[in-house]
């Protein structure tokens, strides 16, 4: 994982486990967070570990609490807040002022203060190729640790957090349309201010020690006790996962969420023993269905998940499932999602199916909330589960074929061949090479010539690569290796031999590639340097090179949890009202066997947030 070690530190006068990584700086890569935003395994003991099960329900770790709840822009947890106050005007060191006439800004995350109140620029965005979006607050200057001073001249430095991300609303969640989503969960209300739009932006003066709350830090015995809850359960592997077992960890989760339900030990060994069921399965199983429900990414929002399961059904032989990747991350509930769908899996291996998702990725977990969850729940000796978690994952199938006629995967589809890189030698914008219309007629990519390039692709003037002159078949997919984690620069791979390296682009195809509404293929905004967007066609010869007739994919957050997004493809998104604020439906779907076809027929549940997790938010 980005060649991490572990080495020993002498936090609170004793050796502790500590992770030191090479960090990338490139803030585009999918991965580690730099700097000190991104706390080694043990640091983030210091806020957690010195709290047993009972203690963290009084009043001594209040602070935590309030501390764990606090999140940035993209729901990742903040275990170490910035201590800022940008309405103080002796801490401003410098004024900068941007007039952004587009969205987004360029800015990945914003992060709120200790006391919730202020943004501060967390995480910023670095231009890939001329006219990137990611790049335009870098490009004017802007840091990452600058605070959010006011917004078309309104003074917001003291505004609740969410207020403020309501007024700039910088983010686009669904990719498939680049509409900007315009939701609000501060409680004024705001809706996003107009563009034209000048942001102001102050570096601070670092805080000295003392100006801000001061915590007293928690004993060496504390730092090492992670009691036993009384709720705990106990995995025995002699006798396995049964249906007592199933409902039992789901009921002892919802009454505990939050807390550690099985010991360690039991634990690591219930997750080596679902690695040993995937490493059974092949990388691209076909299985057979009179039924089954597929469920889109759900990421860590467990009573959602259950709220399905009230609508479709419990998993078992008589209603199969299929869970199509991303359990974990951004959710508060990773461990209990992921559990539970481990668990159903043990009981019912040949009724419960699952993808890989992008998630299911040992650098994205380190980053988006999974591995932090795991430390706050368990302490030092984590680690050592979310090593078999890790390796769980790296075993999972990386797509599906039901019925020898439905393809689902959780990203997309192989990217062009060639694959060709930006450049800008028209001069007026971004375009792919130019690449002359082959024997049959198709055109290839057109150069510049000002054409403006939206962040995923989707303006109907961009460019286009066509598709591929020979489509992959199953069977190539089917040889791909699993037991690893995917590339997060493919721009890295070209020191690899080229067949290893195109292995690997696929892998991440399959992972992280998007549809969009144009033909031919597009660039993505999600993985460096190599990954595409595809379009209508490109589904269309892929399903028809293999003899399917529908693909199901999810990956995205979709307004009304699913969406038709080629007429063959499907796109479905589990979690409701996603990070909290998104606003949007969560659906599942149900293949059926139509009698009068024998073909799978799709028919689609929607949902609202659960009555818990809208209580959570």
């Amino acid at each position: 994982i980005a060649k991490g070690r572990w080495v020993p530190t002498t936090s609170f006068g004793a050796p502790l486990l500590r992770q030191a990584a090479q960090v990338s700086h490139d803030q585009s890569m999918v991965g580690f967070t730099p700097g000190s935003k991104v706390k080694s395994w043990c640091l983030g003991v210091v806020a957690v570990a010195a709290c047993s099960s009972k203690q963290r329900r009084s009043h001594v770790c209040s602070n935590v609490r309030i501390k764990a709840r606090l999140r940035d822009s993209e729901g990742r947890r903040l275990t170490d807040p910035p201590k800022f106050d940008a309405s103080d005007a002796s801490q401003i060191k410098t004024t900068t002022s941007v007039e952004y006439k587009q969205r987004p800004f360029g800015i990945l995350a914003y992060a709120p203060s200790a006391t919730g109140k202020g943004a501060m620029v967390w995480e910023l965005g670095t231009e890939r190729y001329p006219g990137d979006p990611k790049g335009r607050a870098r490009k004017h200057g802007i840091e990452e640790g600058f605070a959010v001073k006011s917004i078309g001249g309104v003074d917001v430095a003291s505004w609740d957090f969410y207020d403020i991300m309501d007024l700039l609303d910088d983010k686009i969640l669904d990719n498939s349309s680049g509409k900007f989503q315009a939701v609000s969960q501060g409680p004024m209300a705001n809706t996003p201010a107009p563009l034209p739009l000048v942001v102001q932006y102050v570096e601070l003066e670092p805080v000295e020690e003392g100006l801000m709350p001061a915590e007293a830090p928690p004993s060496l015995e504390q730092c090492w006790s992670f009691p036993i809850a009384d709720h705990a359960i106990r995995y025995d592997q002699y006798s396995g996962v049964d249906a007592a077992f199933v409902q039992q960890l789901i009921d002892v989760q919802k009454a505990h969420a939050g807390t550690a339900v099985l010991p360690i030990d039991d634990a690591i060994a219930f997750v080596e023993d679902v690695t040993k069921l995937l490493k059974s399965e092949e990388t691209l199983p076909h299985m057979h269905f009179e039924h089954i429900v597929v469920v889109g990414d759900l990421h860590g929002q467990f009573f959602d998940m259950i709220q399905v399961f009230d609508l479709e059904g419990m998993p078992d032989e008589s209603n199969p499932y299929f869970f199509n990747g991303d359990f974990v991350d951004r959710g508060q509930f990773s461990m209990e999602v992921v559990l539970t769908i481990f668990a159903l899996k043990l009981c019912h291996p040949k009724a419960v199916l699952m993808n890989r998702g992008n998630h299911e990725s040992a650098d994205l977990n380190l980053k988006y909330g999974f591995a932090a969850e795991i430390r706050d729940r368990y302490g030092p000796a984590g680690r050592r589960l979310f090593e078999a978690f890790s390796e769980a994952f790296r075993w999972l199938p990386l797509a599906h074929v039901l019925n020898s006629e439905v393809f689902i995967v959780h990203g997309g589809l192989p990217g062009p061949d060639p694959r060709l890189a930006f450049n800008d030698a028209g001069g007026g914008g971004t375009g792919y090479d130019s690449v002359e219309a082959d024997e049959k007629g198709r055109s290839g990519g057109r150069k510049g010539g000002g054409q403006q390039l939206s962040l995923l692709g989707y303006n109907p003037d961009n460019v286009s690569l066509p598709p591929r002159d020979g489509e992959l078949t199953l069977a190539e997919l089917a040889a791909l290796p699993r037991g690893g984690d995917p590339a997060t620069n493919l721009g890295a791979l070209e020191e690899l031999p080229e067949e290893e390296a195109e292995r690997q682009r696929l892998i991440v195809d399959l992972l992280w590639a998007d549809p969009r509404g144009k033909t031919g293929y597009g660039p993505s905004y999600r993985v460096r340097k190599g990954c595409y967007i595809f379009g209508p066609d490109v589904t269309t010869a892929f399903l028809k090179k293999n003899g399917l007739r529908l693909m199901i994919r999810s990956h995205e957050v979709k307004v009304g949890g699913f969406e038709w997004t080629h007429d063959d493809c499907i796109s479905v998104f589990s979690a409701p009202n996603y990070l909290g604020h998104a606003r949007n439906k969560g659906a599942v779907v149900r293949l059926t066997v139509n009698p009068a076809t024998g073909s799978l027929e799709p028919s689609f549940t929607t949902y609202d947030p659960s009555p818990k997790s809208a209580l959570l938010h």
